[in-house]
């Protein structure tokens, strides 16, 4: 545990969505991991912003004082030259790294269904990343990859949908594309439950741990958490639906847990978020699998009858305490927690 030295967080500025800004003493990053907020404010917590500059010798910072490093820098598609950077400084250091810099640069979004491919109980549709420039070739790796239509396109490194569009045939995907733009293409996989909506889930995964931080329902396949509000708030039966399965202390089956914990199994990041639905057979479908995803916030101060999403912050506090080595009050409420 927590040796009463100082950890050190690193965050990045590799593209216009991993910025660092400042209100009053306190520091906010967007686009980076946000589970520095589940650490208690007592600890002493030192924050390193690494740029994609090049480097010289006398940039190189001393980390001998501290045991663990925790790299906040998230968004592989962006930050190779930030992360690049990181790595130069962790050469020769001791101590233990969270989510090193080789494992946050595997995790884009066709390297991610690459090594999901083949896990038992999860369907993995295919991915290929295209350039927007070259039509003639984006044609023929998407029939390469195997996918059909319907398409979901989206720009790479761009999160929360965006810009993802469903498209009806491979021309129609490449002719919306842009040229300078790189992007992915994925095969669509109707998701739908037996009542026609459709739910998706997000799993962090922590450590050993696993935290159940949400169930959006939508009447939508680009479920979001826009959804929260527009969608489930005016239903108290899918409203109901969450919170039951917030509070329980095992929310899914047997199989489902076999799958989640082969994903954790192939997954080399420290800490990620998963986000899949449920198929009627049972079966998992994968949407994403990063360490970028958001954990706050969990839902608008201004609607209450998402409170019970509290449920999930001890959990995820005590495993984030637990894999950065810090001691604390926190402890792990049962509820949220998935065994894996």
């Amino acid at each position: 545990m927590w040796s009463g030295r100082p950890l050190l967080l690193i965050f990045g500025t590799g593209d216009q969505a991993d910025q660092m800004s400042h209100e009053g003493n306190r520091v906010f990053v967007t686009g980076s991991a946000d589970l520095g907020r589940l650490l208690p404010n007592r600890e002493a917590l030192h924050r390193l912003q690494v740029s994609a500059s090049p480097l010289k010798p006398s940039d190189l910072p001393d980390l001998s004082p501290y045991p663990v490093v925790v790299n906040m820098i998230t968004e592989a598609e962006h930050s190779a030259k930030v992360l690049a950077n990181v790595r130069t400084m962790l050469r020769g250091y001791r101590g233990r790294v969270v989510n090193p810099p080789h494992a946050v640069l595997s995790s884009t979004r066709d390297q991610v269904a690459q090594r999901l491919s083949g896990t038992e109980g999860l369907i993995v549709p295919p991915v290929v990343r295209l350039q927007g420039s070259e039509a003639e070739s984006a044609v023929k790796a998407i029939a390469k990859a195997g996918i059909g239509s319907p398409i979901i396109l989206r720009k790479a490194g761009t999160h929360t949908g965006e810009t993802v569009a469903l498209q009806n045939s491979v021309d129609e995907a490449v002719a919306t594309m842009e040229s300078g733009q790189i992007y992915f293409a994925t095969q669509f996989v109707d998701f739908a439950s037996g009542d026609g909506l459709y739910r998706k889930y997000r799993l962090w995964f922590i450590g050993a741990r696993a935290v159940l931080r949400h169930m959006y329902v939508s009447d939508h396949w680009n479920v979001h958490s826009k959804d929260r509000a527009r969608f489930m708030g005016p239903r108290p039966d899918l409203v109901a639906e969450e919170r039951a399965l917030i509070g329980q202390t095992e929310p899914f089956t047997e199989q489902i847990r076999q799958t989640l914990s082969e994903v954790r199994r192939r997954m080399p990041l420290d800490f990620f978020g998963l986000d899949f639905g449920i198929m009627q057979d049972g079966k998992l479908v994968f949407f994403e699998a990063n360490a970028t995803m958001s954990f706050f916030p969990l839902w608008r101060d201004d609607d209450p009858q998402f409170e019970y999403l509290k449920q999930v912050v001890p959990p995820a506090q005590a495993a984030f305490m637990q894999l950065v080595g810090v001691s604390g009050p926190a402890v792990g409420s049962p509820r949220a927690n998935v065994r894996v």
